[in-house]
């Protein structure tokens, strides 16, 4: 279902009228830019093969900007994002990790001399700074997808959140991420450094687990994280022919309404570790990432009576990707690995493997294929089509082929 709340509309038009005032019309410069990936592919699922078929995915944006220079110096304005996502085997809009806000970012900024501060709907600095690794496509990738096609047989006794545990995403609330992402697109203010010789450092605190202003002064809601820090820091450089980037982040929250509702563990504290490297050299550019988070599963925090957060249950998330380019092809491989802490001292591991080629028409146009391969494995070892679930019969173990074709328009 699509969620545009009251809100946030309001939050638009306020960006919009604070950005354009009428003494600074000839001043102010707006853009408008976006993109629209549409997928066909056929998916295989061979412990599942009820949920086989062909598929059709569109991952789009919009976003718009503006700014306005400042008499002694620096500038000021803001951004905005809107995301529709849409698979032709789930039932429901999807954004990016199982999200339906169409409403991605809305934030103010100011640069000054010291740096930038930013204020909105945003991203943490965590995000914001880390590296993503190299990849041939743009929206189907096996890292931090933005359309993800395997589907998760879950239709009796359990979770229609697609991000909780035991939802359609994939068992156990795992996703394949190593975006340090544990703070969300929730309200937050948010500190940037200037460019120190290649380095930069953020800082950003989010008050409340929350996406609505209204929220950020009421009664905190059952196991919700707020008080939420990110740190990070990131380095680039180029010498002579080699491109050097690392980046390091940490995010650190508070369970400020802890409940336990006979869960098997107890909820805790938001806390994650993540680090990237990336190399190039010509034609190739390599990466490396790993995440590490008391986020069951590794997926975007779930507040609640069924919370995902718990004090001494680690996800760790290795990945690594490789790409060569030459003209206006590129090729490329990527692998990540997941092994999660869950209930009862048990394991869910996942893994993706993705090998792709684009084709680069202009700047505008994009054509990529490619494979697919993922692997869920958990305890019990089993998945039934269309009778899978957090309870019984559970489904936590299942794999998939898919082949694909992605072209990506963007303006």
């Amino acid at each position: 279902m699509l969620r545009l709340s009251a809100s946030s509309i309001t939050a638009a038009l306020l960006f919009a009228s604070t950005a354009a005032s009428a003494d600074a019309l000839d001043r102010v410069t707006l853009k408008l830019n976006g993109h629209i990936s549409a997928v066909g592919a056929y998916v295989d699922q061979s412990n599942s093969d009820g949920l086989d078929q062909g598929v059709l995915a569109i991952d789009s944006g919009l976003y718009g900007s503006a700014s306005l220079p400042l008499d002694g110096g620096g500038e000021i304005g803001g951004r905005v994002a809107f995301d529709i996502d849409y698979a032709t085997n789930f039932d429901s809009f999807l954004n990016d990790a199982g999200a339906s806000n169409v409403l991605e970012e809305l934030w103010l900024y100011w640069d000054f001399r010291l740096g930038r501060l930013q204020a909105g709907l945003q991203d943490g600095a965590a995000d914001i700074l880390g590296l993503g690794l190299p990849s041939a496509t743009r929206g189907i990738r096996v890292d931090n997808p933005e359309i993800f096609l395997m589907g998760y047989p879950c239709n009796t006794a359990c979770s229609s959140d697609p991000q909780a545990p035991g939802s359609l995403f994939s068992p156990n609330g795992m996703q394949l991420r190593t975006d340090i992402h544990g703070s969300d697109d929730y309200l937050k203010i948010m500190y940037v450094s200037p460019d120190l010789g290649g380095l930069h450092v953020a800082i950003s605190f989010a008050p409340d687990g929350t996406r609505d202003p209204g929220q950020l002064f009421g009664d905190d809601e059952i196991n919700e994280q707020a008080n939420i820090w990110d740190f990070a820091a990131s380095y680039l450089r180029t010498v002579g022919e080699v491109d050097l980037g690392l980046s390091i982040g940490y995010v650190t929250g508070e369970n400020v309404n802890n409940v336990n509702f006979f869960l098997p563990a107890d909820p805790g504290d938001l806390e994650e570790w993540g680090a990237a490297a990336k190399l190039g050299y010509r034609e190739w550019t390599i990466g490396a990432a790993w995440r590490q988070t008391n986020v069951m599963g590794g997926g975007p925090v779930v507040q609640g009576i069924g919370p995902n957060v718990f004090e001494d249950l680690v996800t760790d998330i290795w990945s690594v990707g490789a790409t060569y380019e030459t003209g206006p092809w590129m090729f490329g491989a990527n692998y990540v690995y997941a092994d999660a802490d869950v209930f009862f001292g048990d394991q869910q591991e996942g893994s993706g493997l993705q090998f792709a080629g684009a084709y680069t028409i202009d700047e505008n146009i994009r054509i990529s294929a490619g494979y697919q391969h993922f692997e869920f494995d958990g305890p019990e070892g089993q998945c039934q089509t269309d009778n899978g679930g957090i309870f019984f019969p559970p489904c936590d173990t299942l794999d998939g082929n898919i082949a694909y074709l992605e072209t990506t328009f963007s303006f």
